[in-house]
């Protein structure tokens, strides 16, 4: 198997707005922004959205190992990931009229957005559907 497309991927830290409850960000941030961003990212030349949930039971799961090595569990409620061919692609749609009058405004009721995290980068394959990756397009 081969990684074919080297995408970039641009991660969003988040942490729900204050005096939301976990479940509440939830359920709106997968049933409201979710399918409200989506079409608009998509005509803005986003390739891939993924939300991923960091409640607090997930975090729970790993407080035994961060405790054993010493390393903070990150406290964020979430991520949001990006996957475009040019970064100018990202740039472009969170500077398009439409993310300022639809998509902030929604962002807003669920986000605390003075606690948001960015990160920015390339995935490099190692182990895929149970099978060590070999060959890569990408290189380092």
């Amino acid at each position: 198997m081969m990684n074919t497309e080297p995408l970039i991927r641009v991660t969003v830290m988040v942490k729900r707005r204050k005096g939301m409850t976990e479940e509440e960000f939830d359920k709106y941030w997968v049933n409201n922004h979710g399918p409200l961003a989506a079409p608009w990212l998509m005509r803005r030349g986003i390739l891939r959205y993924v939300q991923y949930h960091t409640t607090s039971k997930h975090r729970n799961l790993a407080r035994k190992m961060s405790e054993a090595f010493g390393r903070p569990i990150l406290d964020y409620d979430g991520s949001a990931d990006f996957y475009v061919r040019k970064y100018e692609d990202f740039e472009a749609a969170f500077l398009d009229p439409e993310y300022k009058e639809r998509i902030r405004p929604d962002e807003e009721k669920l986000i605390d957005m003075d606690a948001i995290a960015v990160t920015v980068g390339v995935e490099y394959v190692a182990i895929d559907d149970g099978k060590i990756m070999e060959h890569h397009l990408r290189e380092f």
